[in-house]
């Protein structure tokens, strides 16, 4: 189970982030860096609207968004 932090100070839970990320081995942070692209493609390619990216493309945002339902 993931530890939890909480603090009053925003600054301190960047630090905690921070400490826990690099604590992780190349082969760790690489394996989620990967699981965050493949996570972000699928969210992409979920929205037809979407144009196909080309070898290599990244996902910054999406090129159409979703439309909501009016609040």
């Amino acid at each position: 189970m993931p530890i939890i932090r909480k603090s009053s100070n925003p600054d301190e839970i960047h630090v905690y982030d921070k400490e826990y990320w690099w604590a992780k081995t190349p082969q760790e942070r690489l394996a989620a860096a990967l699981k965050l692209i493949r996570r972000a493609k699928a969210i992409y390619y979920a929205n037809p609207a979407n144009p196909l990216l080309g070898n290599g493309g990244q996902v910054l945002k999406s090129d159409k968004p979703i439309q909501r339902r009016g609040r």
